[in-house]
């Protein structure tokens, strides 16, 4: 897990160790060209060594905690409360099916809108993803990945896939069996090449298709913001808001008709009275001319708008009457009229090409060409965004992340309307590191690029974004580990016995070894990276909190602490029990504690405590309740419902008369839900 936080959130006791990290600087100087600042009366440019005025001036830089050590990580994110809503952005390196079950306890109907460029298992594009799967086997990698990624859809939310003529078909009948024919709510044509496609014996295809599905009878296609200055009609302005000048408040078309089938009249068909002298409106007072709703056929038709609102309307001045070819018409202000324009089923923008818009756009971010080839139009994936949700906190999740361009959309967005929304990208590809990220980072620094050279550094955003690199299936297969006999008998049954039977029974003890949950904070996997196999340590405390789905409120660093045992006249005087002790800090000492706070999914309150567990359980659980006992003081940090521990403990026994908390172990949650999740 790392983190990369714009300096205007990060606490300026830490800048004197960030103008030393000379990684993050050099980074800074590749990615933001920060060594081409010049400074002058008002400003302070870069120099050797950087100064902490240069970072007060230049507070959309992004800190990468990668650059930096474990222990300067953790007192930097502890340093941040309500964690997890001041995360705007989430990267997660790994198989997609893999990450959506990751993300199925914490986000579960908590995602407004999914889009997904995924591979179009065509010629055109060569991608990670196989791209010669025929449509089956294309057909069951989206089922699986759509499927899953549907519980994380929230009731009214929307997913929109981009996709070409050679799976279109057939992936719309997959939707329809996912979503049902009453969630398609509509196709749209965009004209993403306008050069068209070299072709031997077909039509030069020009465009591809946006297949949107609702996720039930509440979601619904939201209308594009509309500027004033775009319209062409005749708005004004006044201090009640924007409104369209005129509209006849008698109502036409659908709906419009006055009687009912038994020939009564709807309560909307009533008399509206008029003096042309003083031009008074009103439907309480009788005047010279009465005005009824039947329009120039004869027609009985109802007003927009009820009785009892009327006389108020002409009070504000916001109903009048003209006279049209003899006639006495009734027309009013209506506000709304820029409430936005319906989305059409057909894309032409310019702006909506990938190679002017797409490709071009991530050269000039990333300062070089084709590191990674057919990336979408931020403009194109910007209206999706804008179809799926009005709000300007929606979630918004790519699982085929490929570039980044649904973040940079994202971020775009919320440049432009000042909103808070948030994105969660998923990729495998190695150009995570490469394009993906690089890209995410640059785009939240600036928004316009040339060359690799930020355009403009005064466009950055506010912003906090979490990254994570999941476990791999080879990963995986690294870390089994079988007794003599198991292994022969698994080198001569190959990959069958590999994956149905050795995973499921012979190999789960290796896969997950609770034993080293007694030293959670140096936990190691076999990891492999550039073929080959290294060991790393792997971010157990991370990994519980999407097991459980904890949105993390604040978390502490890990501290360090010995153990001192009291005196029989110490532990009686502070009335405690024979074999209390005592905790000083220290880093070098052998018990280490780390806590999170956070809500479940089902809006418990919940505290999780790591330590490390030494081979003399006695003193290790009287080291825990030191801690604990101290940790407690403040009356708003016992309010919890459920509190997580590692290890056996006797923590219960601390519980006050006025607490009702329950305590579970770590480790049987945790194993229960890592291999809930894989089945």
């Amino acid at each position: 897990t790392n983190w990369c936080i714009t300096l205007d959130r990060v606490d300026e006791k830490f800048y004197p160790e960030i103008i030393e990290n000379e990684a993050q600087i050099a980074e800074w100087r590749e990615m933001y060209a920060i060594h081409e600042i010049e400074g002058n009366l008002t400003t302070v440019g870069y120099s050797e060594p950087l100064t902490i005025e240069f970072l007060r001036q230049n507070k959309n830089l992004i800190l990468d905690t990668r650059h930096f050590s474990a222990d300067f990580k953790e007192r930097l994110i502890a340093s941040i409360d309500n964690l997890d809503d001041q995360t705007g952005g989430l990267l997660i390196h790994s198989e997609n099916f893999q990450a959506l079950r990751l993300l199925n306890k914490k986000y579960k109907e908590s995602i407004d809108g999914i889009y997904i460029d995924p591979p179009f298992n065509s010629t055109y594009s060569e991608i990670l993803y196989k791209n010669n799967y025929k449509h089956s086997a294309w057909l069951s990698l989206m089922q699986d990945r759509i499927s899953q990624s549907r519980f994380l859809l929230c009731r009214e939310g929307l997913i929109t896939i981009a996709i070409d003529d050679y799976e279109m078909p057939k992936l719309w009948e997959l939707m329809n069996n996912i979503f049902g024919y009453d969630n398609h709510l509509g196709t749209v044509t965009i004209r993403v090449n306008p050069k068209g496609r070299m072709t031997a014996r077909k039509i030069s295809a020009v465009h591809e298709y946006t297949i949107v599905f609702g996720n039930s009878e509440y979601s619904y296609i939201k209308k594009l913001p509309v500027n004033p200055e775009d319209k062409t009609h005749n708005y004004k302005l006044d201090e009640n808001g924007v409104w369209y000048l005129p509209v006849n408040l008698r109502k036409q078309g659908v709906d419009s008709e006055a009687e009912r089938a038994d020939g009564t009249l709807l309560d909307r068909y009533y008399p509206i009275y008029y003096d042309p002298k003083s031009g008074l409106v009103s439907t309480k007072r009788k005047l010279p001319v009465t005005i009824l709703p039947i329009d120039n056929n004869g027609h009985k038709r109802i007003w927009r708008r009820s009785k009892d609102v009327i006389d108020d309307m002409y009070a504000r001045g916001e109903i009048w009457v003209k006279e049209v070819k003899g006639e006495y018409q009734v027309y009013f202000k209506f506000y709304g009229g820029l409430d936005g324009k319906m989305l059409q089923s057909i894309w032409v923008d310019p702006e909506c090409s990938a190679s002017d818009y797409g490709t071009k756009i991530l050269n000039n971010i990333l300062g070089e060409r084709e590191r990674f080839l057919y990336p979408k139009a931020p403009f194109a994936v910007k209206q999706n965004i804008l179809a799926m949700s009005d709000k300007r906190n929606a979630v918004i999740l790519d699982y085929f992340a490929g570039s980044g361009t649904t973040g940079h959309a994202v971020l775009d967005l919320n440049r432009e309307d000042s909103g808070n929304r948030k994105y969660i990208l998923v990729e495998m590809g190695e150009y995570f590191y490469t394009v993906t990220l690089p890209r995410i980072k640059k785009v939240i620094y600036s928004a316009d690029w040339k060359n690799g050279k930020p355009q403009n550094r005064n466009s950055g955003v506010s912003h906090i974004m979490k990254y994570i690199s999941l476990e791999s299936y080879e990963d995986t297969l690294s870390n089994i580990e079988l007794d003599d006999d198991k292994h022969q008998l698994a080198m001569k049954l190959g990959d069958e016995y590999m994956i149905h039977y050795m995973f499921d029974y012979e190999a789960k003890d290796s896969m997950l070894s609770l034993d080293a949950f007694n030293a959670p904070f140096s936990y190691k996997l076999k990891i492999i990276e550039n073929n080959e196999t290294k060991l790393k340590t792997v971010d157990l405390c991370e990994t519980f909190n999407y097991l459980i789905g904890l949105s993390v409120i604040r978390q502490s660093a890990t501290a360090w602490f010995k153990v001192v045992k009291l005196t029989e006249e110490e532990w009686k005087r502070e009335g405690l029990y024979e074999g209390a002790v005592r905790l000083e800090r220290d880093n070098s000492g052998e018990y280490g504690f780390k806590q999170i706070e956070g809500r479940l999914p089902d809006g418990r309150r919940a505290l999780v405590i790591w330590r490390t567990i030494t081979d003399n359980l006695i003193q290790s659980n009287a080291a825990l309740d030191a801690y604990f006992t101290k940790h407690r003081i403040n009356p708003a940090d016992r309010e919890f419902d459920v509190i997580f521990v590692n290890g056996d403990n006797n923590l219960e026994n601390l519980r006050l008369d006025d607490e009702s908390w329950k305590v579970q172990r770590i480790e049987p949650v945790f194993r229960e839900k890592m291999f809930e999740e894989a089945e």
